[in-house]
């Protein structure tokens, strides 16, 4: 699947740069003293991490025997085939929904941060 390393490296710059973000904005919330906002971007950065850390064992499996038998054995259970993703409009809607949410924390909380 020529598609599969694109869609990984997506996965991997984009996870990266939203969690970079969240753990900058945490670190920037800590140092003014702000608890609320930086559980906030605590919760965020971690849910953001995981794909990112799952995305990077899935490149290391690729490469790696060791990390090949053990995906097989303990993590995808002796599955023959590969699991695709089929978007159907109510997993879409939802991620797209998320998406809005997260997309206007973070602006809400660069507009209070810019305004003081």
């Amino acid at each position: 699947m020529p598609y599969r390393k694109t869609s990984q490296w997506i996965v991997v710059c984009v996870s990266t740069a939203i969690t970079s973000f969240c753990v900058y904005a945490l670190m920037a919330s800590l140092r003014t003293g702000n608890v609320k906002n930086a559980w906030i971007f605590f919760a965020f950065s971690i849910i953001f991490v995981i794909p990112l850390l799952v995305t990077l064992f899935h490149m290391i499996a690729d490469r790696s025997p060791a990390l090949a038998n053990l995906h097989k054995k303990h993590i995808s259970l002796g599955q023959k085939h590969k699991t695709t993703f089929i978007p159907h409009w109510f997993v879409t809607s939802g991620v797209i929904v998320i998406g809005l949410i997260i997309l206007y924390t973070i602006i809400k909380w660069l507009f209070m941060y810019f305004q003081r």
